[in-house]
């Protein structure tokens, strides 16, 4: 293994160990101890890769939403675009179920856009792209006569609220309602609420 694919393996190590000491302490009670030892490495490691704690929490932080954005994007354009619709609120609604603990390190980041401004500019850059994601499908819609004129990016946050709303319910009590049952009628309000 050359060194470059070695330090890319190390950052890796850190970043998941960051991760899994997000999901067991919370974004303010882990240190970076607890990060040496999860990720079987010294803290001396974690610095040559890493600046600082905030350091490691903006990279951990773009690591999160990059996966996200990578589901948002990876879908085609071409296809019809309340199938393309569809998919994409339902991808969107299963990344709570299929990558839970990615959705709560992203709670825990929302906690500290009060305290850190970079870390709510990282937010909301994260927020635009999905925004954007889902902008562009409607806007094809629009386009082509299937949905009704309208912001694009506003019925994006729309969507976006809805799914957010709905995944941070069922977090914090699953059995509040069947979680596939939900997406359908959310699925469903949105095509509605989107028909010309």
């Amino acid at each position: 293994m050359n060194r470059n694919d070695l330090a890319s393996e190390r950052k890796t190590q850190i970043i998941r160990a960051t991760i899994e000491c997000i999901t067991r302490y919370g974004y303010s009670n882990f240190s970076m101890q607890d990060v040496a030892r999860v990720a079987d490495v010294s803290k001396g490691i974690i610095h040559y890769y890493f600046l600082n704690k905030e350091d490691l929490m903006m990279t951990v932080l773009d690591n999160v939403s990059s996966e996200i954005e990578t589901l948002l994007t990876s879908s085609e354009l071409g296809q019809d675009v309340k199938i393309h619709l569809s998919n994409v609120i339902w991808m969107c609604a299963g990344v709570v179920q299929n990558k839970r603990e990615y959705y709560r390190i992203n709670m825990d980041f929302w906690t500290q856009i009060d305290q850190k401004e970079k870390v709510r500019e990282e937010v909301a850059k994260h927020y635009a792209k999905f925004r954007g994601a889902i902008a562009n499908i409607i806007q094809q819609g629009i386009t082509q006569g299937v949905f009704r004129k309208g912001d694009a990016a506003q019925f994006a946050s729309l969507i976006i609220a809805l799914i957010d709303g709905i995944a941070l319910q069922w977090l914090f009590d699953e059995g509040v309602f069947v979680y596939d049952e939900i997406v359908k009628n959310c699925e469903e309000a949105i095509l509605s609420f989107l028909k010309v």
